[in-house]
């Protein structure tokens, strides 16, 4: 009886989050830099001569090239945790690649509205921290690579495409928060790191998210 009533309960949990259209986050296996190339390979894709990896938990975004990390940059991802659906505010995981590349000549901390430059730029000041943080500088556009994932619609018919949740790897003007998970989904760089990391890398480049 006890029993019955145990997996009852459970049953209706899962039912009460399904309605609010909460189920969790798909695991993907955590890849360290130096097996991203034999993990991308093992999934049956061919290597870009460089990839990224995105370390959430370590918020670090490591720059591989012939197998061996180059440079590791920190940042910033989401204060949501990871999660790929539409709405959340989550930095989604798995497999991307870099579909395109905005800003080129754009100066530091230039300010971008709907991917497109703005005309104007803010630079942060260290005695007068502002509150809106502004996508800057650059901006490398993710799409994701794994339907049901982060491509498209999951198993539920909800929106988990990362294009379409328009999640970048882009500048800040809220450096000093780099380091910790503060973001509404994207990926924050410093203005010299993400000017240096688009310099790096070309569209197609393969992005690692963990």
């Amino acid at each position: 009886m006890m029993l019955q009533q145990t997996f009852r309960l459970l049953l209706s949990g899962i039912l009460l989050l399904s309605s609010f259209g909460c189920c969790p986050t798909p695991r993907v296996p955590y890849v360290p830099p130096e097996k991203l190339k034999e993990h991308v390979t093992s999934m049956g894709l061919k290597p870009s001569p460089h990839l990224i990896l995105v370390d959430t938990k370590k918020q670090t975004l490591a720059l591989i090239e012939d197998e061996k990390v180059k440079k590791v940059y920190t940042i910033s991802t989401s204060s949501r945790g990871i999660g790929q659906r539409v709405g959340t505010y989550k930095t989604p995981v798995g497999l991307h690649k870099i579909n395109e590349k905005i800003g080129d000549g754009v100066p530091h901390y230039g300010i971008f509205h709907k991917r497109h430059y703005v005309g104007a730029k803010f630079k942060p000041q260290k005695k007068c921290k502002h509150r809106k943080d502004y996508i800057s500088t650059r901006i490398l556009r993710l799409e994701g690579l794994q339907p049901g994932l982060n491509k498209g619609r999951d198993s539920w018919g909800k929106i988990v495409d990362t294009e379409t949740r328009a999640v970048y790897i882009h500048g800040t003007t809220m450096e000093w928060k780099l380091g910790m998970p503060v973001t509404k989904g994207c990926v924050h760089m410093s203005a010299d790191d993400v000017i240096h990391l688009f310099n790096e890398v070309p569209p197609g480049t393969l992005v690692w998210i963990n």
